[in-house]
C-alpha cells in the first residue's frame, strides 16, 4: 500500500516555495529562505517531540502569549479539518512574510514608499 504524503512535508515544500517567489519578487532578503531552509534541517534532525517543544517556545516568545496558553491554541488548531488548519498556517506565513517585506524595505530603501 502507498505510504500518504506527510502533511507537514507538504506544507514545507509550499513554504519555501512561497519565500522563494518573494525572494525572487527582490520583496525580501535571500538570507530569508538560507536561514528558513537551514532551521529546517536542523529541525529534522530532533526527534518529533525535542523538535515541538523547541518550536512551541519560540513561538510563545514571538507572540508574547504563556507556554500554556498557546499549546491549548494550538490544540484547538490541531482538531480542526486539515483544510483548515492549512488556511490558518498559510495566513500566518503571509503575516510573517509581510513583517520580513516591511523590514527589507526598511534595511535597503529607508522605508520610503515612493
Amino acid at each position: 500500500m502507498p505510504q500518504m504524503p506527510d502533511p507537514a512535508d507538504a506544507f514545507a515544500t509550499w513554504l519555501l516555495h512561497r519565500v522563494a517567489e518573494a525572494v525572487e519578487g527582490n520583496e525580501v532578503s535571500a538570507d530569508l529562505l538560507t536561514d528558513l531552509h537551514a532551521a529546517m534541517v536542523d529541525a529534522r534532525s530532533r526527534s518529533p517531540e525535542a523538535r515541538d517543544a523547541l518550536a512551541l517556545m519560540d513561538l510563545a516568545e514571538r507572540v508574547n502569549l504563556p507556554v500554556d496558553e498557546l499549546s491549548e491554541l494550538l490544540a484547538t488548531l490541531e482538531a480542526q479539518p486539515t483544510v483548515v488548519r492549512e488556511r490558518f498556517l498559510r495566513r500566518f506565513v503571509e503575516a510573517w512574510l509581510m513583517q520580513q517585506r516591511e523590514l527589507y524595505d526598511a534595511d535597503h530603501h529607508g522605508g520610503d514608499d515612493g
